[in-house]
């Protein structure tokens, strides 16, 4: 899947996606658009109500085709068209472009449980992936902060770095956070997201420095990509 998130706008009316299948087989995918709300956790709920400040892009994007069938390694290309009404008022619309893959019945790999004396059910994973999709109309501007900055446990003798992402202003957040641990690379987080649903994420970066941390100098910066129009970016040290 290329690109895994999408921005449209008055300059940018058109994308196109790349889907492209590295199995052995043929696969289906359906194609929709769903509305979600962020959460804190990063988690994506169903919704019918957009968040605060913001709105759905649903209703302003048409995409094709809605349904594909991906030969291994034969890409196929989505396309997105903006139709953006002259009264739309300015902000931030979002919503979440869907590739659902549709089973395909193989008797040879499927197994059915039986449920009850003469009823059996097959059942199987569907597989289905999320981007998200941006359209902005207007001057809009964001800041962002870090904060509850903490070293905790993960595993083994690995550490992480806990921190809450802050957003604020009239779009959300998108790009990476690098910590450092004496000033020497020590972990990241790609392509992270702040919507407008949700003031702040709650984040871990992993650490690949092992060991007590007690005594050592962390900092952590999130930076959008300067690519985007205004990019934000902040710094935070966690003191030893």
């Amino acid at each position: 899947m290329s690109p895994t998130y999408v921005v449209l706008d008055g300059h940018t009316r058109s994308h196109a996606l790349l889907l492209s299948n590295r199995g052995v087989a043929a696969e289906t995918y359906r194609i929709t658009i769903v509305n979600r709300l962020q959460k804190s956790d990063g988690q994506l709920v169903e919704t019918d109500k957009p968040g605060e400040g913001e709105g759905f892009a649903s209703a302003i994007v048409r995409y094709a085709p809605r349904e594909v069938v991906l030969p291994p390694d034969k890409p196929q290309t989505v396309r997105l068209l903006l139709q953006m009404p002259a009264n739309l008022p300015d902000g931030e619309y979002r919503s979440h472009i869907l590739f659902q893959q549709i089973p395909t019945v193989r008797p040879s790999e499927d197994a059915a449980t039986e449920v009850a004396p003469g009823i059996s059910v097959t059942i199987r994973a569907v597989f289905g992936i999320t981007i998200p999709l941006i359209v902005r109309k207007g001057k809009l501007s964001a800041n962002a902060t870090l904060s509850d900055l903490r070293v905790i446990h993960l595993a083994d003798e690995q550490s992480g770095l806990a921190l809450h992402l802050n957003r604020s202003g009239t779009r959300s957040l998108h790009g990476d956070l690098i910590a450092e641990v004496d000033g020497s690379p020590a972990g990241q987080l790609k392509n992270v997201n702040v919507f407008l649903s949700t003031p702040y994420r709650e984040l871990v970066i992993p650490l690949s420095t092992k060991g007590d941390l007690k005594g050592h100098r962390i900092s952590v910066k999130f930076a959008e990509d300067e690519t985007v129009p205004g990019p934000v970016s902040t710094t935070q040290t966690l003191s030893p």
